[in-house]
């Protein structure tokens, strides 16, 4: 397997994520979120726990889409992939999360808030536990037009470690 297949994959996911919301485009839940209600922040956007320094570090990502009671959680390297579709109904700060693949259930607390630990990405999703037994902290874009940088960061590390391991 290639040395960008995690890139690939990241990508794959905002492509799929982007295609997704300009076919069915309407309000994200905007007006929830100005009347203090960021709970709603939570769907219609790819979150990730980190930016990968080696082809053999994991990424975490997750997507909750809202036209449709899904989304999707994402553990991969350059090397290795894992992904679990799963059922949720949100109720405020809730996700209640079904695995149809384990017949599993869980409960989730979340809260999200303005941050700038992971630049371009500027909003932390904070799980009570971590979900899927990932990560209990999830980075996204409060603004799409923030996702190409991010995608351009996350292809500029990844064309700087290729050229290290190449030279």
């Amino acid at each position: 397997m290639k040395a960008r297949t995690w890139l690939i994959l990241v990508l794959l996911l905002l492509l799929v994520y982007l295609g997704w919301k300009y076919l069915w485009p309407r309000d994200r839940g905007q007006s929830e979120a100005r009347r203090g209600d960021d709970s709603r922040l939570v769907l219609d956007r790819v979150w990730i726990d980190n930016m990968p320094e080696r082809y053999t570090d994991y990424v975490h990502a997750m997507v909750v889409l809202s036209d449709a009671p899904v989304g999707l959680f994402q553990k991969a390297s350059a090397y290795r992939a894992n992904i679990e579709i799963m059922e949720f109904r949100r109720e405020g700060g809730t996700l209640k999360i079904h695995y149809p693949q384990t017949g599993k259930s869980e409960t989730v607390r979340f809260k999200i808030s303005h941050c700038s630990d992971l630049p371009p990405l500027d909003l932390c999703l904070d799980f009570a536990k971590g979900p899927w037994h990932g990560p209990k902290r999830y980075y996204g874009a409060s603004d799409e037009s923030l996702l190409p940088g991010a995608v351009r960061a996350l292809e500029t590390a990844a064309r700087a470690r290729l050229d290290a391991a190449t030279h």
